[in-house]
């Protein structure tokens, strides 16, 4: 399965037949973000069937040459003030001055996602494009087509996906997803502690650490003939596994299972860390830390 076959039929719809004169229009006489080669590069960057986590955002950066086409990313050398907050909960989350010796500037010295994507997030904006300093201005234009699709289409997978629903905009389609089956995991959007800052604060969600111990676990074979996954999995041997073979981390990881987001635990407790410690440097945007 693609994205081309998954997408194809929305794209060819009316509505988004309208949305894409309306941005031929637009285009002519108005800056719009992210330019048009990089309207969908989102999808280019993630295979559907590479896609582990995706990260649900709100619309892209509105200030001139910030949008990239992927959520919350951006080629420009400064860092938008969002990324630096979700680069700040990374690094104190993840530990990352304790496992990998770097300081915050050269774990983050510029705000392009691209290694994420290698890692198998989909970073997706609910809305794929924007005017020039008018944020929100494209939402309800119609791209919320694509983004149900995505959802759907993700949610009928055969394994387990993450899912972040990170702001109200992308936890509206939270209704769409099976959480029986998938990781559904919510926060405030980044953005809305810059306006609010007595509000709720997307710092202190955990969601790269819950992330990175989960992701080596995720269960990726065809083993959902129906929904009822208890009938095949075993929590009581899962947790009896954790504990004997990770002592240290075992009662974060037993209350993983509890909740329902482990499914496999790993036996190779070796190979456990060592893929977690690449998750880790999987999140910085240094080129040197690449990840194959």
């Amino acid at each position: 399965m693609t994205w081309n076959e998954i997408l194809g039929p929305v794209l060819a719809s009316p509505k988004l037949m309208e949305v894409k004169a309306f941005l031929q229009a637009e285009r002519k006489t108005k800056n719009i973000y992210p330019l048009g080669k990089d309207v969908f590069r989102a999808f280019d960057a993630c295979q559907y069937d590479d896609t582990k986590v995706i990260i649900l955002g709100q619309d892209p950066y509105a200030g001139p040459g910030m949008a990239d086409g992927l959520a919350f990313s951006s080629r420009e050398k400064q860092i938008p003030a969002s990324l630096q907050i979700i680069f700040k909960e990374i690094y104190t989350d993840l530990n990352i001055q304790y496992f990998h010796d770097r300081t915050f500037e050269e774990f983050f010295p510029v705000p392009d996602l691209t290694n994420w994507t290698k890692l198998g997030f989909l970073l997706l904006n609910t809305v794929l494009t924007v005017e020039e300093n008018k944020a929100g201005s494209h939402k309800s234009l119609g791209w919320e087509n694509v983004t149900e699709a995505v959802i759907e289409a993700l949610n009928k997978k055969d394994w387990q996906v993450i899912f972040l629903l990170w702001g109200n905009d992308a936890q509206a389609y939270k209704s769409m997803i099976n959480e029986q089956k998938h990781v559904v995991m919510e926060a405030p959007h980044p953005a809305a502690q810059l306006h609010n800052p007595e509000g709720k604060k997307f710092t202190g969600c955990r969601h790269f650490s819950i992330v990175r111990d989960i992701m080596p676990t995720l269960r990726r074979e065809n083993y959902y003939t129906h929904l009822n996954l208890d009938s095949c999995f075993d929590k009581d041997k899962a947790m009896k596994i954790a504990r004997e073979e990770y002592p240290i981390d075992a009662e974060k990881i037993c209350n993983y299972i509890r909740n329902g987001f482990v499914l496999d635990v790993p036996i190779n407790k070796e190979n456990y860390y060592k893929e977690m410690r690449k998750i880790e440097l999987g999140f910085s945007t240094n080129p040197e830390s690449n990840v194959q």
